[in-house]
């Protein structure tokens, strides 16, 4: 999207403030999540690998499903499908809150209760898939070529912001009942309850304040072009070594802290929230400062990251203090905050006008592979020792600069 049209220009920096807002919201629905099943799977008695396969199953339905919904935005709009994740993350919410309270009163118990748990989720991720990818090539929408990866940056701010309230609400809400219903426990329940709440009040703003921006008649002949050619195929697999690694110190910080330093469990849960505060918060830094000035290609994003990834990993390999292993978190944020938008930009460039949904779409299965591999992988590496994760991801990098020089003698 190229213009110089001051009033379009204007219109188009108010539809990138209110999709920020709902990247927001998306964000933190995603993460509330992540942070209640642990909680309600430990009082329905479920083991963690039956807790473990829930998340890896929904983290499969999101792979699956992302690139169909961002085709669709192709041919039917961003904000009709945007609105169809956004309305389908409240009613599946609905329905596995209904399922959830149907354990805490002992209607079904077991197996039984993990499987109705898990179509629940299956299809909350399924439909809740479609947001992502919408509001992904929203942006790209309403940004020239130019200010990409400045978007993509705000984007990933917002991504982020959304990760840092999301166990920020579940710590301050679960296990109170605000809602006084008479059922043992439900107050575990009280966090996806705000949260289908909020998720109702973007929807409404998506409704009201997002213009819909129907398509090329032509979009079947184009998206030919961009599903999965060699460009992208590579593209994809610099993705899914950024988000495995970053997945993979995620699922361990809590073990690395009680297992290096001999804390409590309270401490352990205290000092694991401040180090994924503080990752979280320097990659908002790095979007809202560096990718915001930068106008150069993606890709260098990508490479000016990796020396702050290894710094990181050597920092918390030799960290004698809980000081470093604060410094190689902020790295690591970091270097977050530099590939995540630096990725994605990429992706959408690399398609034209009329398949930005498809581009996002799948650009966004990278993640969902990252967070589905990153803990097997690190759970399997950390049992042989605490520090191997940390090793594993150092060849990685330099396997993601061989593949960003590839790609670059491509384009």
């Amino acid at each position: 999207m190229e213009s110089n049209n001051p009033v379009l220009e204007e219109n188009n920096s108010k539809i990138l403030s209110v999709l920020m807002l709902i990247i927001l919201f998306v964000s933190m629905g995603q993460s509330v999540y992540w942070q209640t099943m642990p909680i309600i799977g430990r009082e329905f008695n479920f083991t963690e690998v039956e807790i473990n396969t829930v998340v890896s199953i929904s983290a499969a339905m999101f792979i699956v499903f992302t690139p169909f919904w961002g085709k669709l935005s192709d041919r039917i709009g961003r904000k009709a499908v945007l609105l169809i994740g956004l309305l389908g993350y409240v009613l599946s919410n609905i329905l596995f809150l209904y399922s959830a309270s149907l354990g805490l009163v002992g209607t079904f118990t077991g197996l039984s209760l993990l499987m109705i748990l898990l179509m629940a989720r299956i299809v909350n991720s399924a439909i809740g898939a479609a947001s992502r990818p919408a509001s992904g090539a929203y942006v790209a929408d309403v940004t020239s070529e130019e200010e990409r990866s400045s978007g993509m940056g705000k984007f990933g701010a917002a991504n982020n912001i959304g990760t840092i309230l999301g166990p920020v609400m579940v710590g301050s809400l679960v296990g109170i009942n605000i809602f006084n219903v008479q059922i043992p426990e439900f107050g575990l329940l009280t966090p996806l309850i705000v949260m289908s709440f909020i998720m109702a009040i973007a929807t409404f703003l998506v409704y009201l304040f997002l213009p819909n921006r129907p398509m090329s008649s032509n979009i079947d002949t184009k998206r030919e072009k961009i599903v999965l050619d060699k460009n992208l195929k590579i593209l994809i697999s610099i993705g899914v070594i950024i988000f495995t690694a970053f997945a993979l110190v995620q699922s361990i910080t809590a073990y690395y802290v009680q297992d290096r330093f001999d804390v409590s469990l309270d401490e352990t849960a205290k000092t694991t929230a401040l180090l994924l505060g503080t990752m979280a918060f320097m990659a908002i830094i790095s979007q809202l400062t560096f990718v915001q000035r930068y106008k150069g290609s993606p890709l260098n994003l990508i490479k000016f990251s990796l020396p702050l990834f290894i710094l990181s990993c050597l920092f918390i390999i030799f960290s004698p203090t809980f000081l470093f292993l604060y410094l190689g978190m902020a790295l690591m944020g970091l270097g977050m905050g530099l590939a995540s938008p630096g990725y994605t930009s990429a992706a959408s460039l690399n398609a034209d006008e009329d398949n930005q949904g498809a581009a996002v779409g799948l650009a966004m299965i990278a993640p969902g592979i990252g967070f589905a591999l990153g803990p097997l992988i690190s759970g399997f590496l950390y049992s042989i020792s605490m520090n191997l994760p940390f090793i594993f991801i150092l060849p990685l990098f330099i396997l993601l600069a061989i593949l960003i020089k590839r790609l670059e003698e491509l384009i």
